[in-house]
């Protein structure tokens, strides 16, 4: 019998498992792990720091949620969101 998802985020030990895998891009400069929501990847004379994170809870302000997380996660990387 499958195992059934709850609602949030996937378990830690999933996560491992899907983001423990070497990277052999030099210009990615910080890439997957677990509690790191945003990838660096080098573009030429330039830096290019990429996020994605799903947003799991329904809500009237999904939007603003969505910019809020988002956006919080880049500036931990020390960028400046656009």
């Amino acid at each position: 019998m499958a195992e059934v998802l709850r609602v949030g985020k996937l378990p830690r030990e999933w996560m491992r498992r899907l983001l423990d895998y070497p990277i052999s891009d030099p210009r990615v400069r910080l890439g997957p792990g677990v509690g790191l929501d945003a990838a660096v990847v080098e573009m030429g004379d330039r830096c290019l720091v990429v996020k994605a994170d799903p947003i799991t809870f329904a809500t009237e302000a999904i939007g603003w949620y969505a910019v809020q997380i988002n956006a919080n996660d880049i500036a931990t990387t020390g960028a400046v969101s656009r």
